[in-house]
């Protein structure tokens, strides 16, 4: 009983994350279930479905389909589709049903492109863990299998503009209106030229090219994985940071600069923060709410004070990327016996999370995230490199200092 959620619903799960990845992408995505699954990402975890539709079906699994392990219906259906759609590729998605009875979707995604010549790709998700997972898979999968620094490929650029790949930018982090095209713009403005991007559309040569950009840039979590997979591979350095607030994408561009000069960056270099006193509490994702504290941070500095800063997170939590007192939180049983050590505590959060005792009471900065609230409070989303969010902020910080 110690994951049982009263005041929260289920989070957006591994499979909407994977296809939330290739919803840009000129991909045949085939969800391998019964139809409830495919309903769920398309009507709560992917909000851009309601703009436009994508090539996003559901295997429509019977009973006996899952007993009998008959994959060759799956198969057929899927060689007709890709007939009639001419993907430039094919993803396999599961989901729980598929994981419980074994079904080998990395062997079916090989018939598949054997068969008809199309690249196909297997993806285990399980719906047992959620989006950022999901995402994570889907990505690094793409760069492992399509990323290629060949002959011919661009040679690291020189001069203002830096050559970047923007990984992790996913609705269900960025669900305010039209945040993912504002993301873009305003690296764009501040000299970043954007090679690969799941923001927006994207293409397979997009894939390709990836290991021929300067840096790549991780704005969430589930950018992690293929930003190290370049870096690994191609040399291609890695920056795990959101823009945030007025100046955010500047700052980020010119730690990217830095990064192709072979220096380090110092976009979140900063004293540290206190470990005692009066505490702030940042829920989502690790990313995105270690910038924040970064804004916070150098926010408070200019006002001569420090508070003790914490990340948590329902999601994953990268080593690498936390400080001391960064807490993982295994369910919402967690969050609310923090809030119960820490009256009236300041807290950036979901707006969903002010159901949780004692969350909400202190200063409060919502932070809309779409995979714990789905579109709920999508209306009133802030996207990070607005002024409205710049302006929220300081109010944030106004009410901690007052």
């Amino acid at each position: 009983m110690a994951r049982l959620s009263v005041y929260l619903p289920p989070f957006a799960g591994d499979y909407a994350g994977a296809c939330s990845v290739l919803f840009g992408l000129d991909c045949l995505v085939i969800v391998i279930d019964a139809g409830c699954c495919t309903r769920n990402y398309v009507e709560y975890d992917e909000i851009r479905w309601a703009r436009r539709r994508k090539s996003t079906f559901s295997a429509q699994l019977r009973t006996m389909d899952a007993v009998l392990g008959d994959d060759a219906r799956i198969i057929e259906q899927t060689l007709e589709a890709a007939d009639a759609l001419r993907p430039s590729c094919i993803a396999l998605v599961g989901t729980p049903v598929p994981a419980i009875v074994g079904m080998d979707l990395a062997g079916m995604a090989r018939e598949i492109e054997a068969t008809c010549g199309v690249p196909a790709m297997g993806l285990p998700t399980t719906g047992f863990e959620s989006y950022e997972q999901g995402a994570s898979l889907a990505l690094a999968t793409l760069c492992r299998r399509f990323a290629a620094a060949g002959e011919g490929a661009p040679a690291r650029s020189v001069g203002a503009r830096v050559r970047v790949n923007l990984l992790g930018a996913l609705p269900q982090d960025f669900i305010a209106d039209d945040a993912l095209a504002q993301l873009e713009s305003a690296l764009v403005e501040s000299g970043v030229e954007l090679v690969l991007s799941t923001a927006g559309d994207y293409a397979l040569e997009d894939v390709r090219a990836a290991a021929t950009a300067d840096a790549s840039l991780a704005v969430s979590w589930s950018g992690l994985a293929a930003g190290r997979l370049l870096e690994r591979r191609f040399g291609v350095p890695l920056l795990a940071t959101c823009p945030m607030g007025a100046g955010g994408a500047d700052d980020v561009a010119r730690a990217l600069r830095a990064l192709r000069e072979g220096g380090v960056s110092d976009v979140e270099a900063t004293a540290a923060s206190e470990t005692s006193g009066d505490q702030v509490l940042l829920v989502g994702d690790q990313v995105a709410m270690n910038s924040l504290r970064f804004a916070l941070r150098r926010r408070l500095a200019r006002r001569g004070v420090q508070r003790f800063m914490r990340v948590a997170s329902f999601f994953a939590l990268d080593p690498a990327l936390s400080e001391p007192g960064d807490l993982a939180l295994d369910g919402e049983a967690a969050l609310v016996r923090f809030a119960e050590e820490h009256p009236r505590l300041a807290c950036a959060v979901d707006p969903l999370m002010c159901r949780v005792p004692g969350i909400g009471e202190g200063p409060l900065l919502e932070v809309v995230h779409g995979a714990v609230s789905s579109t709920l409070f999508a209306d009133r989303a802030l996207g990070y490199t607005q002024e409205a969010f710049e302006e929220a902020l300081e109010t944030f910080v106004d009410r901690m200092c007052s």
